[in-house]
């Protein structure tokens, strides 16, 4: 026996480059599947562009969302072998942006060359008298890199607090106030009035960059019925054995009991209620209530994956935090809810860890977030989060003049034409 144990090792050993080929696979997968995904977004080409809006916006954010509904036609994944592993294709993306300086706000969107007609007549369609140009892309007012001998930097990631099943607060919770020309409210005020307190020298950028997405590509709805599932206390549905037509659920405590003890067949499984039979909804609390209908009201929807950033730029002298990080953060803290979602910064966030080399580790993390930001990456210790429409217009929108002064937002004025001489009177 010793012997065939011997040449049995021998010959384990011997296919020692089988092995490592096999343990060596899934990273060697990755950095193929990454090098020719980097490879085909170097070849894209996109373009800036900027919005200018009407000077009276009459719409609420439901026009924005109207928006994300209709570009998200730009959805087009691999669609066979050659695409995915030759040829290295990828979810296209948009980017959304608003930048905030001294007394103005302006929006911007990137998009790919292939789609800035979808982008335009989406809008469009929405809000005619806007006006959408092509412009020089901003990133560059403060160097090719921050920070630098002039300007300093703070910046993050911003992440969920709770999984992506559970929605942050949309703009349905303001509408009823935004219809009251006397009690105009706006999910974004808090963000624009952030905006008028910055100094001349001082910037903030808010980047939220979506791909349109499917079931394919996130399991978004299995996640979501498992957390609907949690709240409604229902019990968990487990998968059945291979032995289940035997009436055993459990291996092998279940064989142990039959063939060794010699006692009946334990029953597998509790019984089942019948269909269309739930008490789950009955034993909800109010905050569980409202939870449960916001997360149904978002399943359905489209939705993006999604990723939001911002950086507060300012010069060495005048960096402000309070000023410029803390308001910003105050004002997205208007989309959280203790009973649904929120967001706060994730590790990303330019801040370490008092230890050796604080300064320089504190450098390299900026330099590394502003690189992100300008090169519009996706988050590199994470995966990207799940937004529907409506959550994406809550965030990204064109205010009513009520909310944003003229001052503040470049806005295209409407001319209003005469009466024509000749109308009967």
């Amino acid at each position: 026996m010793s012997l065939y144990l011997e040449e049995f090792l021998n010959l384990l050993l011997s296919l020692w480059w089988l092995w490592l080929a096999i343990l060596l696979f899934p990273l060697a997968k990755y950095f193929f599947v990454w090098a020719k995904k980097d490879h085909w977004f170097g070849s894209l080409k996109y373009k800036m562009l900027e919005i200018k809006i009407p000077e009276e916006i009459e719409k609420t954010p439901k026009a924005m969302e109207n928006v994300f509904h209709s570009m998200w036609g730009m959805y087009d994944p691999p669609s066979n072998i050659r695409d995915y592993w030759l040829d290295g294709k990828d979810m296209l993306y948009y980017s959304f942006e608003i930048v905030g300086r001294q007394d103005e706000v302006h929006f911007y969107i990137m998009a790919p060359n292939t789609h800035v007609q979808l982008v335009k007549s989406s809008i469009w369609a929405e809000y005619p008298e806007a006006e959408i140009k092509e412009v020089e892309d901003y990133i560059n007012n403060f160097g090719k890199e921050v920070p630098n001998e002039d300007y300093d930097l703070w910046g993050t990631d911003l992440k969920l607090a709770k999984p992506d099943a559970y929605p942050i607060r949309t703009y349905d919770y303001w509408e009823t106030e935004l219809t009251k020309d006397e009690k105009k409210i706006d999910p974004l005020a808090a963000l624009f009035e952030a905006f008028g307190d910055l100094k001349e020298g001082e910037e903030v950028w808010v980047q939220l960059k979506v791909a349109p997405v499917t079931e394919d590509e996130h399991p978004y709805l299995a996640e979501s019925q498992k957390v609907i599932n949690k709240i409604m206390k229902r019990p968990e549905t487990k998968k059945k054995g291979i032995l289940a037509p035997l009436g055993l659920s459990r291996i092998p405590s279940d064989v142990w009991t039959v063939l060794i003890e010699g006692k009946p067949i334990p029953p597998a499984m509790e019984e089942e209620l019948p269909d269309g039979f739930d008490i789950g909804l009955m034993k909800l609390s109010p905050g569980e209530a409202e939870a449960l209908r916001a997360i149904e009201d978002n399943l359905g929807k489209y939705v993006y994956e999604g990723n939001v950033r911002f950086l507060y730029i300012a010069k060495h002298d005048i960096i402000s935090k309070p000023r410029g990080i803390t308001t910003v953060m105050s004002a997205f803290n208007q989309f959280a809810t203790v009973n649904l979602n929120s967001l706060k910064p994730d590790r990303s966030k330019t801040s370490v860890i008092p230890w050796f080399f604080e300064g320089r580790r504190l450098y390299v993390k900026k330099r590394r977030i502003f690189r992100y930001y300008t090169g519009r990456a996706w988050p590199w210790h994470r995966s990207p989060y799940i937004f529907s429409t409506a959550e994406l217009a809550t965030m990204y929108h064109f205010p009513g003049k009520g909310v944003a002064p003229s001052t503040a937002v470049p806005r295209v004025e409407i001319k209003r034409g005469e009466i024509p001489p000749n109308l009967p009177t």
